[in-house]
């Protein structure tokens, strides 16, 4: 039986098409990018759904309720006064770690203690986001956006730095989750102070600039000493389950049912186990990783034939039972496939397999890419399907993906494309894609193509391009221009676009414009862009910072005993000489140990008398100066006027100074008499 059907998800998508009801389900959907709804039709904080904003709903336990009762988790402290803040503020923070380690319901639970009386809008993935832009969102009410897994947000239509940096102005809180392997991916080119020496990696990277505007704080998938004690005090049967059986997992890992889930679906493969039904979820899995967010079943009844051909055995279960199998709710939590929206017409994979095999680079299978382009009704979605082939090393599926799109007139597709050329080996005709990709507001391509430039020697189009960059905002291109006038000597305007880098958030440009600042001593406002390359985790930054930080205090320290030595305090002025010789400053210092020793300072005095004797050779200069400190008493003086006079050749005096030194205990004076050296 078949019918036509037209519904709406719970984030606002349209859904439509036939739908077969009998056996297997074959479902055939188009989701046009949901409109942006009006702001005074978002649901209050107070009303919002915890499972329609992502909180993994836990295995079931008899008397439980739907979810366990909330365990103070460690980042509390810091992710709740944090959100108090930006409530009044407006900003953006982003909840990091594994993809069962707890993120969402944190958020979720921070969100509902700091942000009561908001509105919040949680968009669906395909949402054009857009129109944020020019919404009028009134400042008596409190507005916040909801981004669980905001990779899947970033995009030229999505969160951008534009956007971004406009909705916090406006005072939206933009609460957001991140899986590691995400970050890690946006954060990448930030790993090493060799990566600009591939810039194209980083070209497009809205994450990595998104990522860089965020307040960003880890939760550890593995509980704390205190967290478990807390979850102890808890009367809920599954906090207590898992307390008992966690393992090696974390307990928020365990209660979402994902290592369960993992092992039951490898058993599945053997022999008398849900073969189909394996491949049914190995394929779901990876028409999610290759770009396919909302899976109409018919794609994953194409592709899972292909790993059913992989596994040995007799006759595989029927397909309504692999189906019911993938898709039911195990352990009353979540399916290995879950439904989209209310009406089973798109699916997706549960997200902790997904991450399960993505971890070490595992490729998708060839066969995915033709597949998911059937389903794609965009463009600019299918660009992002090109990039992600091109991640994965199927250059070429990804060329005609773009190639077509270049044709049209897309930008992106365009510069792709031209990186693409550019690795094999045709430069001139990426320069020519790179050209076509400036001319039509693409905002990395005069980047790219002074990159292109510089590698082929022509320095003076290369400038012109990157200044073109960095004059729009562009940040390396602005670093990289600072790069290429410090080498040609012009350093005035070096430093004009490194700051104009720095001051973009580009990690590069915070840490050596924090070096160029310590160089010149000034410690303080090199300290301030440190402190930015620290966060964002810049290779060196921390360390580089210590130092800065000791340098700032010694150098207080300094003009502390410079104000008391000045007003005659000779034991400061003495400690003062001592501290500018460990920065190298023998000028002042000498100018200090002189003032104290003729004012009879005994330590300022011998350290004069060697400096004149020992180090210039200035030996009878010296002498009176070490005479004074041998007089106070100071045994090191007398052993150093001994090897004065023996260097003026008067042995006998020489000899009675340090025989009187080596009787009061010095062990050089002891060990001279005793090898009978020569003073001279």
């Amino acid at each position: 039986m078949d019918s036509e059907h037209t519904s709406f998800d719970v984030h606002g998508n349209r859904i439509s098409g036939p739908t077969q009801f009998a056996g297997t389900q074959n479902n055939y959907y188009s989701a046009s990018p949901a409109s942006t709804p009006p702001p005074n039709t978002w649901t209050t904080v107070e009303r919002a759904d915890p499972l329609a904003f992502g909180v993994h709903r836990p295995r079931w336990q008899e008397g439980q309720q739907f979810l366990h009762p909330y365990v103070t988790r460690d980042v509390d402290a810091r992710v709740r006064p944090l959100i108090a803040r930006l409530r009044r503020t407006g900003g953006f923070l982003v909840l990091t770690g594994d993809s069962t380690a707890g993120k969402s319901r944190c958020a979720f639970e921070a969100m509902r203690a700091e942000l009561v009386g908001c509105r919040v809008w949680a968009p669906p993935r395909t949402a054009d986001l857009r129109p944020l832009a020019s919404m009028d969102l009134p400042s008596v009410e409190g507005w916040a956006l909801w981004l669980d897994d905001v990779e899947d947000y970033v995009r030229d239509d999505g969160l951008e730095p534009a956007l971004l940096s406009g909705l916090v102005n406006q005072g939206v809180v933009i609460l957001a989750t991140l899986r590691d392997e995400q970050a890690d991916r946006f954060q990448r080119r930030n790993s090493s102070r060799g990566s600009q020496e591939a810039p194209y990696a980083s070209l497009t990277n809205l994450g990595a600039r998104v990522l860089n505007m965020a307040e960003q704080i880890h939760l550890d998938r593995m509980w704390s000493r205190a967290e478990l004690s807390r979850a102890k005090e808890v009367d809920d049967p599954g906090l207590e389950e898992a307390l008992r059986h966690r393992g090696d997992y974390g307990i928020a890992e365990y209660l979402g049912a994902g290592p369960a889930l993992l092992d039951e679906m490898n058993r599945a493969c053997r022999a008398g186990g849900n073969q189909r039904g394996h491949a049914y979820v190995r394929a779901a899995v990876d028409l999610h990783r290759a770009g396919l967010l909302e899976i109409p079943f018919a794609a994953i009844e194409k592709l899972h034939l292909t790993y059913l051909k992989r596994i040995p055995g007799p006759r595989p279960e029927p397909a309504a039972e692999a189906f019911t199998w993938a898709t039911r709710v195990h352990y009353g939590a979540t399916g290995m496939i879950n439904p989209v929206g209310v009406d089973s017409v798109a699916w997706k994979p549960f997200d902790y397999l997904v991450e399960h095999f993505s971890q070490g680079e595992q490729p998708v299978h060839r066969d995915t890419w033709d597949i998911v382009r059937r389903y794609v009704r965009h463009d600019l979605h299918l660009y992002l399907v090109g990039v992600l082939a091109a991640a994965f090393g199927e250059d070429d599926v990804a060329e005609s993906i773009w190639c077509p799109l270049a044709n049209s007139g897309n930008a992106d597709a365009l510069f792709r494309l031209a990186l693409l050329r550019s690795r094999q080996g045709n430069p001139a005709e990426s320069e020519a894609l790179l050209h076509r990709a400036a001319d039509l507001g693409h905002e990395d391509a005069p980047y790219g193509l002074g990159v292109l430039l510089r590698d082929q020697g022509r320095l003076q189009e290369c400038e012109i391009q990157w200044q073109r960059a960095a004059v729009d905002g562009h940040a390396e291109a602005a670093y990289h221009l600072s790069r290429l006038m410090h080498d040609q000597g012009r350093n005035a305007e070096s430093e004009m676009w490194l700051r104009a880098a720095a001051e973009h958030g580009l990690g590069e440009a915070l840490h050596t414009l924090g070096v160029l600042l310590a160089q010149r001593k000034q410690y303080r406002e090199s300290e301030r862009w440190l402190w930015e390359a620290v966060h964002q985790r810049i290779d060196g930054a921390e360390e580089f910072l210590e130092s800065v930080i000791r340098l700032r205090e010694i150098t207080q320290d300094v003009e502390d005993l410079r104000n008391e030595a000045r007003n005659g305090d000779w034991d400061a002025a003495f400690a003062l000489a001592e501290l500018l010789t460990s920065l190298d400053e023998l000028k002042e210092a000498e100018h200090w140990w002189h003032r104290a020793a003729h004012a009879g300072h005994s330590e300022a005095a011998l350290r004069y008398g060697c400096l004149l004797s020992i180090v210039r050779g200035e030996h009878e200069v010296g002498e009176p100066w070490l005479r004074l400190a041998a007089n106070s008493g100071n045994v090191e003086a007398t052993y150093c006027l001994g090897l004065n006079l023996g260097m003026q050749k008067r042995m006998r005096e020489s000899l009675q100074l340090i025989t009187l030194a080596a009787r009061d205990g010095h062990p050089d004076a002891v060990d001279h008499l005793r090898n009978g050296s020569n003073p001279s």
